[in-house]
């Protein structure tokens, strides 16, 4: 007797055949596979938009080169120039060569009004009748700068105004001179080239600058010298300019700003890489469908192996839809993406004051999309290779006789999940390489993103399997709607684990950026550590220092002695007779290879020891000898008995490492790192700085104490530094916040295509309910009820993963003080879970509608 014929698969099993399978299957299942589209192209929107507006605003640059420096070619030094580079550019000049001077410092600015505020201001010195060579100043009233800035007159930004209650005619005090607000500053060409760029500013004339006394022999100040050639010039006179300031910063209209492109690479990779986890998010949710939807076709399945069909075939059918949602997605994603580059603008418009043209940039629309797509394959492997061991014998007959597998055959089956799991793991390591040009970050984002991943889905286990017994033991307790939306989030194919894992990963994300930005700022807005200063004092002079100090020692609220230090610039020029070359340098090195500063003592500083060699004898101090910190010491590989040659200004000069030192690091002296003994800085200009610990809220007044006897000499008030570093981290954080809330919306329409996979489980169980009595109230109460414990479930699971990496970060990390911050968390868990509430009705609204008579006749 012949055996069983065995059905031979189509010949001609093809992609074509295959698409067509795909797309019958997809138009019976738009409604859920409609949500995973809209979830990757969240993530996808975010990325192209991040990467799109990078690459807009880095062409910007490159194109407005000339109109953002001001110029053709630009130096930027921190200190004035020798008579050698003063001799070289008056030789430019007879070159036909145009050059201007800039200069940006600090001081304080005050009101006519005795009792009016004084505050800090950033101060931009320019020749208005030469600058800016391109762009122009934009006034209001209009004017030109010639017109605005006189030696008597200045402009200032508007939160000067607002701060000040100040109007344009108005008049206040600088440097002990009376000015007149001739208009207020709406947009400079060169704003993002200045040192300065952040709080209240002032534009003057340098004849005001020098009428008001502000700069002297030795002050601290950023100095910008622009230049207008000719293009065939530019070559030879970068050149030159890079000779003759070997230290500063050199560039030209061809380069873009390299502090503005250095920090626009670093936003764009950490913002990348923050719309992955959105992207992420979203290729889980495609895996949660095709797994659920394979689930709801395993009859299909199995009826198409026992007509022949191979299980690569069958694969062959549901990666085409992965690879359908995927590009429908990464698609409307691109789309997304081009209102996200328009919003970019709106983040940075206070500190930059220029729109890039917004268009779709073909690279980041293409890298966009096949990451959109790889990702969805990725996170699909696992269900496409359950098809494998999906058996049709078993399958048709699993109402008869449950199947029992031993533990080895579970153990082999779970293997290619494994293997997948590494798959996916690589895959979003070279995903992330990719984007950040680091293998080591890619590896880095991976091991992170995977850890946080089985935190969060420990987390969810724990918190669902609780709930389950909670609902058990105090069901007797509870009330039929919550017995009923807690029984829920077990039916079979809700996913709620995955669920909760989607959205609570974007919870957990928004809010640790939220917690280490409010913990951080907190900290440094807290008291300082006793001994601490709180206030500085800038610029003092060797004449007026004696009565600075004495005038701080007599203010009311002190809290410790005041303690200055006089400092010289000087730079480094070999140590043993070997050149100390900033190109041959690497990483800390650099910094000791420009100007540094330097002071005299002949005593052994408060605060200080000796870690190695010998302090000199205060009452005999010999000639060139230092003393160098210990972190210096280390950096440069410095000993007891080394030669250091210096330079400052015109002089050259040799010392002997005489010891290495420590300085307590919230001292005054720990500033400087390199003390000289009695004589050697003798006749180099010397400028000296102060600081002192105040009682807070009496600050102000001894600032207002100190600027009526000494206009010149700034008082910094670390209230208003603070006030600046938080505006600037606020504005970053909010940029950090918008494209996270990306996850969080990936994760919650993840929750809605959940809800609408169990579509027809939810109808049977309405109309199940509606014909014993249920009113449409009740019914709508239950699967409230769900949605809210589910989204508050995710929404603390986060806030708890959240506290956790937060407390980390700031404790171990950044050195902060740790506490737990309540509210925050709670309205974590409270908007969660009205998100996911909205979220679940948007999928199931129509289901309510349900009537049981027409659904029971269509059984």
């Amino acid at each position: 007797m012949n055996g069983p014929t065995r059905v031979n698969p189509p010949s001609r099993f093809g992609n074509r055949a295959a698409l067509r399978i795909a797309w019958r299957e997809s138009r019976a299942s738009a409604g859920k596979f409609l949500f995973v589209i809209v979830a990757v192209a969240m993530g996808v929107g975010s990325l192209t938009g991040v990467k799109g507006f990078s690459r807009a605003f880095h062409n910007m640059l490159l194109r407005e080169a000339r109109t953002l420096m001001a110029a053709d070619l630009m130096v930027r030094v921190f200190s004035l120039p020798t008579t050698a580079q003063q001799d070289a550019l008056t030789a430019l000049d007879k070159q036909g060569i145009q050059r201007t001077w800039i200069t940006e410092t600090l001081t304080m600015l005050s009101s006519t009004n005795p009792d009016g505020p004084l505050i800090l201001v950033s101060v931009k010195a320019v020749d208005p009748k030469v600058y800016p060579f391109y762009g122009r100043v934009t006034l209001e009233p209009a004017a030109s700068l010639p017109q605005a800035l006189k030696s008597d007159t200045i402009a200032v930004s508007r939160d000067l105004l607002v701060r000040m209650d100040e109007k344009v005619g108005g008049r206040v005090v600088i440097g002990g001179q009376e000015f007149t607000i001739a208009a207020m500053v709406v947009s400079e060409p060169d704003r993002m080239s200045g040192s300065l760029n952040v709080g209240p500013r002032v534009l003057m004339s340098r004849a005001a600058l020098d009428r008001a006394g502000l700069m002297i022999p030795g002050s601290r100040a950023s100095e910008r010298y622009l230049f207008k050639v000719t293009p065939a010039g530019v070559d030879k006179l970068h050149v030159d300019l890079k000779r003759l300031f070997p230290d500063a910063l050199v560039t030209d209209f061809r380069q873009s700003h390299p502090t503005v492109e250095q920090g626009l690479e670093r936003a764009t990779t950490f913002l990348s890489l923050v719309s992955l986890i959105a992207l992420i998010v979203g290729a889980l949710g495609v895996s949660m469908v095709i797994n659920s939807h394979l689930q709801q076709k395993l009859d299909s399945i199995a009826i198409m192996k026992c007509l022949g069909a191979r299980a690569s075939q069958v694969m062959r059918i549901y990666t085409i839809q992965t690879l359908g949602l995927g590009l429908a997605g990464g698609l409307l994603g691109i789309l997304a993406g081009l209102g996200v580059q328009a919003l970019f603008p709106f983040f940075i418009a206070r500190f930059f004051q220029i729109r890039p043209q917004i268009a779709l940039d073909p690279a980041s629309a293409i890298q966009g999309l096949a990451i959109g797509v790889l990702a969805a394959l990725l996170f699909t492997v696992p269900p496409l290779l359950s098809i494998r061991r999906i058996r049709p014998g078993l399958i048709l007959r699993r109402d008869d006789t449950p199947e029992q597998r031993a533990w080895p055959e579970r153990l082999r089956d779970a293997m290619p999940s494994g293997f997948a799991a590494l798959l996916i793991l690589a895959g979003i390591g070279g995903i992330a390489a990719w984007l950040s040009d680091s293998w080591k970050t890619g590896g880095y984002f991976a091991g992170g993103l995977a850890g946080s991943l089985a935190a969060m889905a420990g987390v969810a286990w724990l918190l669902l399997r609780g709930l389950r017994w909670f609902g058990k033991s105090a069901a007797w307790r509870l009330r039929p709607s919550f017995r009923h939306g807690i029984a829920n989030l077990y039916r079979p194919g809700s996913h709620s684990q995955a669920s909760l894992v989607a959205l609570g990963i974007g919870v957990m994300f928004t809010l640790t950026v939220f917690l280490v930005q409010r913990g951080l700022i907190a900290d440094m807005l807290r008291d300082a550590p006793p001994g601490m200063p709180n206030v500085f004092v800038l610029d003092m002079t060797p004449v007026n220092r004696g009565g600075v100090l004495q005038l701080i020692t007599h203010q009311q609220g002190l809290e410790g002695k005041p303690e200055s230090v006089g400092t010289v610039s000087v730079k480094i020029a070999a140590i043993d007779g070997v050149p100390v070359i900033r190109e041959n340098l690497k990483g800390m090195e650099r910094r000791f290879a420009s100007t540094v500063a330097g002071d005299e003592a002949a005593q052994l500083p408060l605060y200080t020891k000796i870690v190695e060699g010998r302090w000199w004898d205060a009452a005999h101090p010999p000639l060139n000898e230092v003393s160098v910190s210990e972190e210096a010491a280390k950096v440069m590989r410095l000993k007891p008995g080394m030669k250091i040659d210096w330079i400052s200004g015109s002089r050259t000069f040799r010392v002997v490492v005489a010891s290495i030192h420590r300085t307590e690091s919230i001292r005054m002296a720990a500033r400087v790192e390199f003390t000289f003994s009695p004589g050697t800085l003798q006749g180099l200009p010397m400028i000296y700085y102060g600081s002192v610990r105040m009682n807070p809220k009496l600050v102000p007044e001894m600032q207002k104490a100190v600027y009526s006897k000494f206009p010149t000499v700034t008082i910094v008030n670390m209230a208003d530094v603070m006030a600046i570093v938080q505006e600037v981290v606020d504005q970053i954080a909010i940029v950090i916040r918008f494209i996270s809330l990306f996850t969080i919306l990936a994760g919650a329409i993840i929750l809605a295509s959940s809800v609408a996979g169990t579509r027809f489980g939810r109808i049977r169980e309405v109309v199940i309910l509606k014909t014993l009595g249920a009113t449409r109230r009740r019914v709508a109460e239950i699967f409230s009820i769900e949605f809210l414990i589910l989204g508050a479930v995710a929404g603390l699971a986060g806030s708890l993963l959240a506290t956790g990496f937060s407390s980390l970060l700031l404790g171990q990390l950044l050195k902060a003080q740790v506490h737990l911050d309540v509210l925050p968390n709670v309205l974590a868990v409270v908007l969660t879970a009205v998100i996911a509430n909205l979220a679940g009705w948007l999928a199931s609204l129509r289901i309510l509608s349900q009537r049981p008579l027409e659904v029971l006749r269509e059984q």
